[in-house]
C-alpha cells in the first residue's frame, strides 16, 4: 500500500467517527469502536468514585482523646501533608513569585526604524501633495497613528526638518528606549511591589514604581528635541505615536515560575519508620500524632485487601457500569440515529450521565441526600436540547447505575430520583416563558412526593423521611432548574450548535436590536417578514413542522434587506423605483447580495446557526426572473448568463426553510393582486408552489406532496383572513376603498422578484 493510498484510509476512517459509515467494515468498526472505546473508559474509571464497603482500619482516635495502647509501625511509610496545608503551602509559594518583565533588545532599532520609514513616507506624500490636508497625507498619518496639525505639516514640507527631527528623535529613542519603557496598564497590573526584569544579561529584581511608563519616556525624551516650537511638537506626536514599549509582561514565563514553586513544596511531612511508636499508650493524642495515624491507617487498610477480591469487585463494577452505559448508546442508534452518529452529541449525552454519578459520588462522600444529585440538572438540559425521550433514558440509566455503585438505600431514593428526573425530561419542553419554569419545579417536587408518599406507605418508613424528600427535592428543582436553563443549557446550545425553545423564543422578541434596526430601516421589509410569520406558521402548524423556529426564520431571514433597503418595492414610495437608472445585472446583484448581507449582520449579531440556514437557504438557487428577462430583453446577441442572476443558495434543506421559500413568494405576489379574492389566492399559491416543484427547489428538503398541500391551504386560509373585503358602509364608501389594495401596479411576476 502506498503512503497517498494510506494517508487517504487514514483521513476516511477518522472520517468515519462522524459519519453513516455504511457498509464499510472498516469504518463501520472504527464508528462503532470509538463509542465503544469511551463507554469502557467510563466503566473502568466511574466504579472508582465510590469506596465500596469500609476498609479495615488498626485505631480510630481524635484530638484530645487517650490512646489506649500503643501503635508500632510495621513498616516505612511516608506520611503525606494535609491536603488543606499543602495547598496553602503551595499557594503561599506561588504568591511569593514576582512577576516577569522581558526587555525587547531589538525595540531601538525598530522604533529608530519606524520613525524613518514615517518620515519618509511622509515626505513624499507632503511633495506629492498641492495642501496639507490631502488624501496621500492623511492616509500616512492614518496607517502609523501620528497626529499633526497644519502647522506642524507645514513645518515637515522641509525636507532639512525631516533630516533634523530624525536625527533627534534617534538619539532620544536610543538614549533611553534600551533602559526599558513599560506601559502604564502592564506596570499597574500586578499587586507585587517588585518584579523581575529579565535581559540578555540575565535576571535583576526591580521595584514596579522604578520602570519608566511611556508618558516619563516621553518627557525624558522631549530634552532631545528642536527648539522651534513647531520642531517640537512635531517631535512630541511622533514620539507619542511611534512608540512602543520595550519592557513586555512574560505571563507564560511567570506561570513556569510559579508551577516551579508549587511543585518544590514537599509533600510529605516526614516518613515513619517500621518498629517506630506513633501513638503512645495512655497519652493524649495530638493533631500531628493523628495525621501520622491515618496515613498509617490508610495503609494498614490497603495491604490487607487482596488483589482477588478487589480485582474481581472492580471488574463487576465495570462490567455493570459499561453495559448500562452501552444501553444509552444502543436507544441512540436505534431511535435517534442522528444524535447517536454525531460523535459530540454522543460524548455529550454520555458524560452527562457520567456527571450524574459523579455527583452521586460527592452527594455520598459528604453525605448529602440523594435527592441532590444532578439528576434534575441534566434531565433539564438533555431535554432541552435533545428531546425527552432521550433525556428519559439517560435518567431510567443513571438510576440503576446508583442502585448497583452507591451504597444507598435500596429502594426509597432511586425510586424517587427517577421520578422526578422523568418529569424533568419530559416536562421541559414546555416550559416556554420564565413563569413556566416554576410549574416544572412544581411538577420536579410533586413527583418527589408522590413516588415519596407510595413507597413511605408500602414500606413503612417513618414520615420524618417523606419530609426531609419534600425539603431537598424542593430545593434541588429549583436550585436545578435554574442552573439548566440559566447556565447549563445555554452552553450546550454554543457546543452542539442545536437552538433550544428559550432560544427561538428570545430571538422571537420584536423589541430584539435586529428587529428593532429592521423596523426603523426598513419598514417594509419588517412588515413582509411579519406576514411571512404568520403564513409559515399556519403552515407548520399544519404539517407537524416546528412552528416557533419557522417564525424566528421568518422574522430574520430578510435582515440583509437593511443595508440597501430602497432598492426592494416593499421599502419603496409609490413612482420611485432606482432599478430603473440600473442594467437589469446591477440590480439583480444587489437583490442578490441581501443573503450575503444578512449573513454577514447574522453574525455580527451571534444568531445561532440555524438562522443562518434560513438566510442562506430561502432563495436556493432561484432566478430574480424579472431582471433575468429585462436582461434577455436588451441583450442583442441573447448571451446573458443566468449565473449573473441566480441566488447561490444552497436549495432548502429542511421542512421548515421550505415553508420560508413558498411563504415568501406567495406573499410577495399576493401582495400585487389587484382583487385579491379567494380563487386568485388559491391560484397564486398554486402557481408559486408549482413553479417552485418545477424550478427543482425542493427536491433537497424532506417536504411531501401530501404535506404541500396541507401547507397551501394553511396559506390560503391566512391570506383569506388578512384581505378579506368589508362591508359597505352606508356613507357610500365603496368596498374597494376599505379593502386592502396593493401598492404597485406592476404585473404579479416582476414583485417577488424585485422583493427579493
Amino acid at each position: 500500500m502506498t503512503a497517498a493510498r494510506f494517508r487517504e484510509n487514514w483521513r476516511d476512517l477518522r472520517h468515519a467517527v462522524n459519519r453513516k459509515p455504511g457498509d464499510n467494515w472498516q469504518a463501520l468498526a472504527v464508528h462503532h469502536g470509538v463509542r465503544g472505546l469511551v463507554v469502557l473508559a467510563l466503566g473502568f474509571t466511574l466504579p472508582l468514585l465510590f469506596p465500596g464497603q469500609p476498609e479495615p482500619v488498626e485505631m480510630r482516635l481524635e484530638p484530645g482523646m487517650v490512646a489506649p495502647s500503643d501503635v508500632i509501625a510495621d513498616f516505612d511509610l511516608p506520611v503525606p501533608k494535609p491536603s488543606d496545608q499543602l495547598a496553602l503551602e503551595r499557594s503561599d509559594r506561588e504568591r511569593a513569585v514576582l512577576p516577569i518583565f522581558r526587555l525587547d533588545e531589538s525595540a531601538p532599532d525598530s522604533a529608530t526604524a519606524r520613525v524613518r520609514r514615517f518620515l519618509a513616507e511622509l515626505g513624499a506624500a507632503l511633495d506629492a501633495a498641492d495642501s496639507v490636508g490631502d488624501d496621500p497625507v492623511s492616509r500616512v498619518l492614518d496607517e502609523h497613528g501620528v497626529l499633526l496639525g497644519a502647522a506642524q505639516l507645514e513645518y515637515l514640507r522641509s525636507a532639512s526638518n525631516r533630516r533634523a527631527l530624525e536625527e533627534a528623535l534617534g538619539r532620544g529613542i536610543a538614549e533611553l528606549l534600551p533602559r526599558g519603557v513599560v506601559s502604564a496598564q502592564s506596570a499597574g497590573a500586578f499587586a507585587q511591589q517588585r518584579v523581575v526584569v529579565r535581559d540578555a544579561s540575565g535576571d535583576r529584581v526591580a521595584r514596579r514604581d522604578s520602570l519608566r511608563t511611556v508618558g516619563e519616556f516621553a518627557e525624558a525624551a522631549f530634552a532631545y528635541a528642536p527648539g522651534s516650537v513647531q520642531g517640537f511638537r512635531s517631535f512630541q506626536s511622533i514620539l507619542l505615536g511611534l512608540t512602543v514599549p520595550s519592557l513586555r509582561p512574560d505571563p507564560l514565563a511567570w506561570q513556569a515560575e510559579r508551577e516551579a514553586a508549587r511543585a518544590a513544596v514537599d509533600s510529605t511531612i516526614g516518613v515513619i519508620l517500621q518498629g517506630e511508636r506513633i501513638v503512645t499508650a495512655h497519652e493524649r493524642v495530638s493533631q500531628s500524632d493523628l495525621t501520622r495515624l491515618r496515613a498509617y491507617n490508610e495503609e494498614l487498610a490497603n495491604r490487607r485487601g487482596t488483589l482477588v477480591s478487589r480485582g474481581g469487585q472492580l471488574a463487576g463494577s465495570t462490567l455493570f457500569t459499561a453495559l448500562l452505559l452501552a444501553l444509552v448508546g444502543v436507544v441512540m442508534l436505534q431511535f435517534r440515529p442522528g444524535v447517536y452518529r454525531e460523535f459530540r452529541h454522543f460524548l455529550i449525552i454520555v458524560g452527562l450521565t457520567s456527571l450524574i454519578i459523579a455527583g452521586a459520588a460527592l452527594a455520598e462522600h459528604m453525605a448529602l441526600p440523594m435527592v441532590l444529585v444532578p439528576v434534575v440538572l441534566v434531565a433539564l438540559a438533555v431535554g432541552a436540547v435533545y428531546d425527552g425521550l432521550v433525556a428519559l433514558v439517560v435518567v431510567l440509566i443513571a438510576t440503576m447505575l446508583l442502585t448497583g455503585l452507591a451504597s444507598l438505600v435500596p429502594l426509597y431514593e432511586p425510586l424517587v430520583v427517577a421520578a422526578g428526573g422523568s418529569v424533568a425530561a419530559l416536562g421541559v419542553r414546555g416550559v416556554r416563558r420564565r413563569r413556566q419554569s416554576w410549574v416544572l419545579v412544581a411538577g420536579i417536587t410533586a413527583a418527589y412526593a408522590v413516588t415519596g408518599l407510595s413507597i413511605t406507605l408500602l414500606a413503612g418508613f417513618s414520615g420524618r423521611v417523606l419530609l426531609e424528600t419534600l425539603l431537598w427535592g424542593g430545593l434541588g428543582a429549583t436550585l436545578y432548574t435554574v442552573l439548566a436553563l440559566g447556565g447549563l443549557v445555554p452552553l450546550m446550545e454554543k457546543a452542539t450548535g442545536i437552538s433550544t425553545t428559550q432560544t427561538l423564543l428570545e430571538l422571537c422578541d420584536l423589541n430584539a436590536p435586529v428587529l428593532r434596526d429592521l423596523s426603523l430601516k426598513s419598514p417594509g421589509t419588517y412588515a413582509h417578514s411579519i406576514n411571512i410569520a404568520n403564513l409559515a406558521e399556519a403552515a407548520c402548524e399544519a404539517i407537524g413542522a416546528d412552528s416557533l423556529l419557522v417564525r424566528a426564520g421568518a422574522y430574520y431571514h430578510d435582515i440583509g434587506k437593511m443595508i440597501n433597503p430602497q432598492y426592494f418595492v416593499e421599502n419603496q414610495p409609490k413612482g420611485r423605483n432606482p432599478h430603473d437608472r440600473l442594467p437589469p445585472v446591477r440590480s439583480a446583484a444587489i437583490i442578490r447580495d441581501h443573503i450575503r448581507d444578512g449573513l454577514r449582520l447574522a453574525g455580527e449579531h451571534r444568531l445561532p446557526p440555524v438562522i443562518h440556514d434560513f438566510i442562506r437557504e430561502h432563495h436556493g438557487t432561484a432566478l430574480i426572473r424579472f431582471f433575468y428577462d429585462r436582461a434577455l430583453e436588451q441583450a442583442d446577441d441573447g448571451d446573458v448568463n443566468p449565473g449573473d442572476f441566480a441566488y447561490l443558495g444552497p436549495k432548502p434543506q429542511t421542512r421548515e426553510t421550505a415553508i420560508i421559500m413558498l411563504a415568501d413568494g406567495i406573499e410577495s405576489a399576493s401582495r400585487v393582486l389587484r382583487d385579491p379574492t379567494p380563487e386568485r389566492i388559491r391560484s397564486t399559491i398554486d402557481a408559486i408552489a408549482d413553479a417552485r416543484l418545477e424550478e427543482g427547489q425542493l427536491d433537497q428538503c424532506p417536504l411531501t406532496l401530501r404535506e404541500m398541500d396541507l401547507a397551501k391551504a394553511a396559506f390560503a386560509r391566512v391570506l383569506i383572513g388578512m384581505y378579506h373585503r368589508r362591508i359597505d358602509y352606508p356613507s357610500g364608501i365603496q368596498a374597494g376603498e376599505t379593502s386592502l389594495e396593493p401598492v404597485t401596479a406592476e404585473p404579479d411576476s416582476s414583485a417577488p422578484a424585485i422583493d427579493g
